[in-house]
């Protein structure tokens, strides 16, 4: 039986191209719900677009690891136009935790404030990581 952390990335056993698809809508979706944050007057723990596939399975900070992270962000199958050193860096700036305090955390809803400042803190040290690794393969 799968994990519910395993479920965050996974496709499910999907065809390729099922697969291929499931990710460029997941990544849309993250995309435009991104957007659409700014236009919440109060924000959920579940309201935020986690950067991993089934984002809305996440209930915990300990959920969001590196590999999850990296499937999601560095697919093929998304930005393209983009390296993966360049997708790691824009995330960083959208994950910085001091960045996102200003921004978000006013609106969170105080039960759910500890949850989200350890959440975007693990966000933001796993992409930190990735950005490590990237450079130390010369990507």
């Amino acid at each position: 039986m799968a994990s519910a952390t395993s479920d965050l990335g996974s496709t499910g056993g999907l065809s390729a191209a099922a697969q291929k698809k499931k990710i460029i809508d997941a990544f849309q979706d993250y995309v435009a719900r991104w957007q659409g944050l700014n236009a919440h007057t109060t924000i959920r723990f579940a309201t935020i677009p986690w950067p991993v596939l089934n984002d809305k399975l996440v209930t915990s900070p300990e959920q969001l690891t590196s590999t999850l992270i990296a499937a999601f962000l560095l697919s093929p199958h998304h930005s393209g136009d983009k390296s993966r050193k360049d997708r790691i860096k824009a995330e960083l700036l959208r994950w910085h935790p001091d960045r996102f305090e200003g921004r978000y955390l006013a609106k969170v809803v105080e039960s759910d404030k500890e949850n989200v400042k350890a959440a975007v803190g693990e966000v933001a040290r796993c992409l930190s990581d990735l950005l490590s690794m990237e450079g130390s393969f010369g990507a």
